[in-house]
């Protein structure tokens, strides 16, 4: 009896330990590089095109943006290496949320490295579909297809 005690502990543990170990490889540490929209204009531009993250501070849907979407290796090396990433609070910097129509958050917008607009996610995405749109837009895949023909084409590869 004692055997089996034994042996349920340490399945108990083990899955307990397991899903960590594979929340972990998501979360390095590695963060975003954001800059403020005053920063991003100022730098000027290595013809990368922008990621604008548009938040409040009581918005839970931004919060699990930032604990989950962001928080993943993949999308912090995709959008650290191949756009200019800007983050934008709404709720206090309202001239520029009104500039760009922002009516709820999280909004996501990609813009062209001159500033245009290419196209925008609103609400909540998991890191999964992001990634997919940041290749998407990197790309200029958005120029040829759809984004669900990029997805497809994407699952076939």
């Amino acid at each position: 009896m004692r055997k089996i005690d034994a042996l349920i502990i340490v399945l108990c543990i083990a899955l307990m330990v397991l899903p960590a170990q594979a929340a972990a490889k998501l979360r390095t540490g590695a963060k975003i590089n954001w800059a403020s929209y005053e920063e991003a204009q100022k730098a000027g531009n290595d013809s990368r095109k922008f990621f604008i993250y548009f938040y409040t501070d009581q918005c839970g849907y931004c919060k699990l943006l930032e604990a989950n979407t962001f928080t993943d290796e993949r999308v912090i090396d995709y959008i650290n290496n191949n756009y200019t990433p800007v983050r934008v609070n709404a709720g206090k910097e309202i001239k520029i949320a009104s500039r760009f129509g922002i009516q709820g958050v999280p909004d996501l917008r990609f813009l062209s490295s001159e500033g245009e607009n290419i196209a925008r996610w609103p609400g909540y995405i998991e890191s999964a579909r992001l990634l997919a749109m940041l290749q998407y837009i990197h790309t200029e895949s958005y120029k040829k297809m759809k984004f669900s023909d990029f997805v497809k084409e994407q699952k076939r590869e």
